[in-house]
């Protein structure tokens, strides 16, 4: 899945769905018809190699998924 990921003047860090636009000090999420697409925010100590002068920067994101199986206690034991 492709990301974009974009550091703010300020330094927060923030992963879109598509590539935001480049405002005076901060990105903003591309607006599709009447709906705002995803923003996320990430730990601003990551990816320090994204600045806000060289952002927004492509990424592709791999998740791996997989299923948690629930652990059933009896009378107190795992």
């Amino acid at each position: 899945m492709k990301v974009w990921i974009a550091r703010d003047a300020d330094g927060g860090l923030f992963m879109y769905d598509s590539k935001p636009d480049r405002k005076d000090t901060f990105f903003m999420p591309e607006i599709a018809k009447t709906t705002i697409r995803g923003q996320w925010p990430l730990p601003e100590g990551a990816l320090q190699e994204v600045t806000w002068e060289n952002s927004p920067k492509e990424y592709e994101m791999v998740m791996d998924i997989y299923e948690l199986k629930a652990q059933i206690k009896k009378g107190g034991e795992e």
